[in-house]
């Protein structure tokens, strides 16, 4: 692709990647809960599972799994099983205590980023429709061409540069609102609804075809 093409490309990608769905809100609450730069670093872990589907669905898998109705179902409800799984294990845990969060050392949030990593890794993967949705999007941009792969594989560079930058978006939107302490007030109440949102995103899926 040219420098051109890579240009108009870049606003499409920051809508692809804007959307308030699965890894965004976790990546939000996360701010929220542990402050933006635990958020937005683990927030790398996202990137690279898309960067995986991405790859995969260069090479052929994403038409591959558009024919085989049993191995996109075998996502789909894995998908889904995680959510609701995460979403309950999220409602049970005790609230956070967002004052105390505030004085935490850099040294205690470092230890936490490898959790939150494998949260942000997970959820990601484990998302059947995102490749699904790579395969349908980044055609529309290409059309026919020799060099199919080359270009979608620059596409895909570029998806995973805007969903960096908007994930670091609302890694400090959250960071920011537990920093305020305006949300100290509700903090009995963060797990809950996150918890609720996670299995409200799973049945979602489940809904749709």
């Amino acid at each position: 692709m040219s420098i051109h093409e890579i240009l108009l490309f870049f606003p499409v990608a920051l809508l692809m990647a804007a959307p308030f769905g699965p890894s965004n809100f976790l990546v939000f609450t996360n701010g929220l809960r542990h402050g933006s730069l635990p958020a937005g670093t683990a927030g790398f872990a996202r990137i690279s599972a898309f960067a995986i589907l991405i790859a995969v669905t260069a090479i052929g898998l994403g038409a591959a799994l558009s024919e085989a109705a049993w191995l996109l179902l075998v996502i789909k409800w894995f998908g889904i099983g995680y959510l609701a799984y995460l979403g309950w294990r999220i409602w049970r845990s005790p609230p956070p205590d967002l004052a105390a969060a505030r004085t935490l050392g850099r040294s205690s949030r470092v230890v936490s980023v490898w959790s939150l990593a494998r949260m942000e890794f997970t959820t990601a993967l484990a998302n059947p429709k995102a490749i699904l949705y790579f395969t349908a999007a980044f055609p529309q941009f290409i059309g026919q061409t020799e060099n199919f792969t080359e270009r979608f594989l620059t596409m895909g560079a570029v998806f995973l540069v805007s969903e960096y930058l908007v994930l670091w978006g609302y890694a400090f939107a959250g960071g920011g609102l537990g920093r305020a302490g305006w949300l100290d007030w509700a903090q009995g109440w963060i797990n809950r609804v996150t918890g609720a949102s996670f299995i409200g995103f799973a049945g979602w899926m489940a809904l749709r075809e």
